[in-house]
């Protein structure tokens, strides 16, 4: 088989998982607003849905073994691995992402959302 890393195909398994993974999140917050209305079929359908797409996930993250972390780019698939590339992505959280996130939302005059990535920084230190 050739080389993975660097292909477009290795952006696309990237691309995929991060579709995949966005996708179950938000089925599980439509669940949540389904069961607050009084939809529990409905909530019970888009929590199964929701775990399909983690199954899709699962299975570009097999792919993404050869070649690294999609958030990261570090190594993964033994716990140790794991949680040195969970290490690494978690400090990038609490270091660049959320504080830039913030300092650009309050430029832009959301002085709320700017508060609301600042607490999740504070909250990806701990």
């Amino acid at each position: 088989m050739p080389t993975l890393k660097g292909t477009k195909t290795h952006q696309n398994l990237k691309d995929a998982f991060c579709g995949e993974s966005m996708a179950n999140r938000r089925y599980l917050y439509f669940a949540k607003q389904a069961d607050i209305e009084g939809y529990p079929d409905i909530a019970g359908l888009f929590r199964d849905t929701a775990e399909g797409e983690t199954g899709h996930a699962h299975g570009h993250m097999d792919y993404l073994k050869a070649v690294g972390d999609p958030a990261t780019d570090q190594p993964f698939g033994d716990t140790e691995k794991n949680l040195q590339s969970a290490i690494v992505g978690e400090t990038h959280e609490f270091t660049d992402m959320y504080p830039g996130y913030a300092k650009i939302a309050r430029e832009e005059g959301f002085a709320e959302i700017a508060d609301w990535f600042e607490t999740l920084a504070k909250a990806e230190k701990s």
